[in-house]
């Protein structure tokens, strides 16, 4: 997938958050949002996945190298992980990957092996709500590695996690992001210094 940012503008009521982004993401690359708190990082991320309507410009979406405004099609090929993002908290574990299963092609085999992979085996009868802020950032991570999508979106990925939770972030992006298009925003280098493109939210001020 290729996304190209075409002059894209966010205002919050007198607040103008950023102007003007030109900027092209292509698949198989991995990109960097960089800035601080408040910078927008978040708010061009949504913006890209199709969440939020930028104020100004126009977000274009390629699939296989065709043009294609069907809102439809680019969604199932975008993958989204955000401390923000709610999951169902009266599934649980298990029903909540069948539920995502049962719209979403996965790249795993089985339910098994997601629950091997994601580490959350041992909780696969708890309910959501009972999970910790970290196990829940660790399964939503999961659902956007391992399904079968050309884009992953991360906002703050490893927000709640500590050192050991963080290498099983970084066995993640090595082991599934070849191919695809990878975009993080983070202001914690670690986060992203594997990226090969970095863009200062600053810049666009």
């Amino acid at each position: 997938m290729t996304i190209q940012l075409e002059n894209i503008s966010k205002r919050f009521g007198f607040e103008w958050i950023f102007k003007q982004v030109n900027f092209q993401f292509e698949t198989g690359k991995k990109y960097a949002v960089t800035g601080a708190n408040g910078s927008g990082k978040s708010t061009l991320l949504k913006i890209i996945s199709g969440g939020l309507v930028p104020t100004s410009g126009k977000v274009n979406y390629s699939l296989l190298h065709k043009r294609t405004v069907e809102e439809e099609q680019v969604a199932k090929e975008i993958s989204f992980a955000a401390p923000y993002i709610s999951l169902i908290e009266d599934f649980s574990l298990e029903e909540l990957y069948q539920f995502h299963s049962s719209f979403k092609k996965m790249l795993v085999q089985s339910q098994d092996e997601f629950l091997s992979v994601s580490g959350l085996a041992a909780h696969r009868k708890k309910y959501i709500k009972n999970f910790s802020s970290g196990m829940k950032q660790r399964l939503k991570l999961s659902l956007s590695f391992l399904t079968d999508s050309q884009t992953l979106l991360l906002d703050e990925p490893t927000s709640n996690f500590d050192s050991k939770t963080i290498d099983w972030y970084f066995d993640l992006v090595q082991n599934y992001s070849a191919g695809r298009l990878l975009i993080i925003g983070s202001n914690q280098e670690y986060e992203y210094n594997f990226c090969e493109e970095k863009i200062g939210m600053s810049d666009y001020k």
